[in-house]
């Protein structure tokens, strides 16, 4: 008898905790309070992340304060990732890997790195080689376009 009264008092806590949740997620504005019930935090979380910025809110008196609903969600949202895709780096014929420029152009490996870091040289990395296209070391080592 105890049990089964102790399981429906538990069942219409669920509830109403349900139904709460489900008015907040209707509304357009919350109070901070209603905020933090619905992220699941403290009031004092939300007012941390007012004023670091991350979520927007508007003052309406001395005691008021409201969050758009829209900013809220805003919280979850992705940022948008540049899209960074390497060039074909499939035609290896265009390309040398260092010990080949090295040799080509009879620098050491230190002056090689330096000079690719220095001019921003995109680099290959193709299982236990790196390659580097022969344009970029040309257009550097013979700007006349007269190869050694």
């Amino acid at each position: 008898m105890r049990n089964e009264k102790i399981g429906l008092a538990q069942e219409s806590v669920k509830q109403a905790i349900s139904h709460q949740l489900q008015e907040l997620t209707s509304l357009e504005f919350l109070s901070v309070k209603a905020a933090a019930k619905l992220l699941g935090t403290s009031n004092k979380i939300v007012y941390t992340m007012i004023r670091s910025g991350r979520l927007k809110a508007t003052n309406l008196s001395v005691r008021k304060t409201v969050i758009n609903r829209a900013d809220i969600d805003n919280l979850f949202a992705l940022p948008d990732m540049p899209d960074e895709r390497k060039p074909n780096s499939s035609n290896l014929s265009d390309c040398c890997h260092m010990g080949e420029a090295q040799q080509l152009y009879n620098i050491s490996e230190k002056a090689l790195c330096d000079i690719i870091k220095r001019y921003q040289i995109p680099k290959y990395q193709v299982g236990w080689y790196t390659y580097v296209l022969k344009i970029h070391l040309d257009n550097i080592f013979n700007p006349g376009g007269h190869h050694a």
